[in-house]
């Protein structure tokens, strides 16, 4: 077969990034970067856009990993990918595709005037923040547990958790009646959702060492049943540190100032990419 004489005209990297992460979770060649350890980013091609708008593909996150595959491809498997350089990546596909500018609209919470802004992506990428060397907790001197922020999977069984515990708390405000069975089936999924929690920050558990013997727990099962056995103040300890961990990277939330009343308040910036391609 003759070569495409089109190939030229392909796409070519828009801009390159940084990963906040700096890569320290991933194996050595799992992801292709420049000589300064940048990121290759592509704008969204037609069948990006499309998948962007396809409902199943969302939900189950096929889409997602398929556009992170095509506009970014030095990252070998999205799947690895973990929550801080996810949303940098999508960020920078953002601005790849649609310019560094977003339009955002938000109601004033002291007046309700209707404000309209405009966000520098550009500037948000720039002044992300990076990953430091502590990601390690310690109980009590007999403990050291080492962790990471959320992956792939994880992040996308968090937004699935969320959804539900928003429907869950629906059907409790509507619930007006004495109905029993009602509500013990509402307590089912709030045990659920429960169980799910600690089952996904679990999985952010890379290892735990045991400082009076040296030995070195891996095992997803042992830490999933560790999680459930310890102390809420301990486990309180563990989900704060990775909150920490996934909150490394891009501001997602934008101080604003009402147009009107000169009100001022901060709001979380939606990087959804249900919505963040419309």
């Amino acid at each position: 077969m003759t070569e495409n004489p089109l190939t030229k005209f392909y796409r070519v990297p828009k801009l390159y990034i940084k990963l906040p992460t700096n890569g320290v979770f991933y194996a050595k060649d799992a992801i292709q970067t420049a000589i300064n350890g940048e990121v290759a980013i592509y704008a969204l091609s037609a069948v990006d856009e499309l998948l962007m708008r396809t409902p199943d593909a969302l939900f189950n996150g096929e889409s997602l990993l398929s556009i992170i595959r095509n506009c970014v491809p030095g990252v070998q498997d999205p799947k690895i990918l973990v929550e801080p350089d996810i949303n940098s990546i999508l960020l920078a596909i953002r601005i790849a595709s649609n310019g560094p500018m977003m339009s955002m609209d938000s109601t004033c919470p002291n007046c309700s005037h209707e404000n309209s802004f405009e966000l520098n992506l550009q500037n948000i990428l720039d002044t992300q923040s990076y990953l430091d060397d502590t990601n390690e907790l310690e109980f009590d001197e007999q403990l050291v547990i080492r962790l990471r922020p959320y992956n792939f999977e994880q992040r996308h069984l968090q937004i699935i958790n969320e959804i539900q515990e928003t429907q869950t708390i629906q059907q409790l405000q509507s619930n007006n009646s004495a109905d029993v069975e009602r509500v013990a089936e509402v307590a089912q999924l709030v045990n659920k959702m429960a169980k799910r929690t600690f089952d996904i920050v679990a999985k952010s558990i890379t290892e735990i060492e045991i400082k009076t013997t040296g030995e070195t727990v891996t095992d997803p099962q042992h830490i999933s049943e560790f999680m459930q056995g310890i102390s809420k103040f301990q486990s309180d300890l563990i989900i704060n540190k990775i909150k920490d961990l996934n909150s490394v990277g891009i501001n997602k939330e934008a101080d604003l100032v009402c147009s009107s009343c000169g009100h001022q308040w901060t709001q979380p910036v939606d990087y959804d990419p249900t919505s963040f391609f419309e």
